[in-house]
């Protein structure tokens, strides 16, 4: 479903893997394992009108008293138009997912964007009073094509309540605060930045790769080890790419 001031997808790409990179760096004990588009089967349930619906990235938390799953939306934005619409959305997959799915009920569902939006309503977006208006509009032909006219369970919402999780992390932020990287098969510093800057390589790349290479230990630029974790900075994107393109990242 295309939302508008949603950027294109090369660039929601560089979005989520930044998100990512930022939610591993700065969260103990969360580590992704599946994104909608690599493994697709991972991050997918049925609405309760029979079509499937993914989250954008599944992953696990761990913390001193338990391991569950994450499974997160990201929304790699140009402007907040319609940024609502599109957490009303999430809302409604994540109770569909923690209710129809037991082994889910206490699981976390995170929502990550960079741009601010509903500003005037704050962490009001997680309390149970919210989310119960969100899921009861009948008005909501998005909404109601991923609950139908199925019961929505107060209790069951204050259980949700209790792991939304919603991150606003601003191009500002991102370009500033450090990243984690698991280093995949095939993966080079050259792979791994262009994907990072929706395909094109960073200003100054080699004196980037070579920064990140320092500041991670590693003999070169050229030598990185499958499996291995390094620290890297995000340069932002140019705003010709952030300009008009709605398609969704990953729906």
């Amino acid at each position: 479903m295309a939302i508008t001031g949603e950027v294109n997808q090369a660039v929601g790409r560089a979005y989520q893997l930044a998100f990512i990179a930022i939610l591993e760096a700065h969260i103990s004990g969360f580590e992704n394992r599946f994104t909608a588009e690599s493994e697709p089967d991972k991050t997918s349930f049925t609405t309760r009108t029979g079509r499937q619906f993914s989250f954008d990235f599944s992953g696990v938390y761990r913390d001193v008293w338990r391991s569950c799953e994450v499974f997160g939306e990201s929304k790699g934005y140009a402007r907040a138009n319609d940024l609502l619409s599109a957490y009303r959305l999430f809302l409604a997959k994540a109770y569909v997912a923690s209710t129809d799915y037991p082994r889910n009920r206490r699981d976390h569902f995170w929502f990550v964007t960079n741009v601010p939006f509903a500003c005037n309503l704050g962490s009001g977006i997680r309390n149970k009073d919210f989310v119960m208006k969100v899921l009861g509009d009948s008005s909501d032909k998005g909404v109601r094509e991923i609950l139908g006219d199925g019961h929505v369970d107060e209790m069951l919402v204050l259980a949700l309540c209790q792991n939304l999780g919603v991150f606003i992390l601003t191009d500002s932020y991102l370009m500033t605060a450090e990243m984690s990287y698991k280093v995949a098969p095939g993966d080079s510093l050259w792979t791994i930045l262009k994907r990072f800057h929706a395909g094109s390589a960073p200003p100054s790349f080699r004196w980037t790769a070579e920064e990140i290479a320092r500041r991670n230990g590693l003999e070169s630029p050229d030598r990185i080890t499958s499996g291995k974790r390094i620290r890297i900075r995000w340069s932002g994107l140019p705003l010709p790419l952030l300009t008009d393109a709605s398609v969704s990242n990953a729906d």
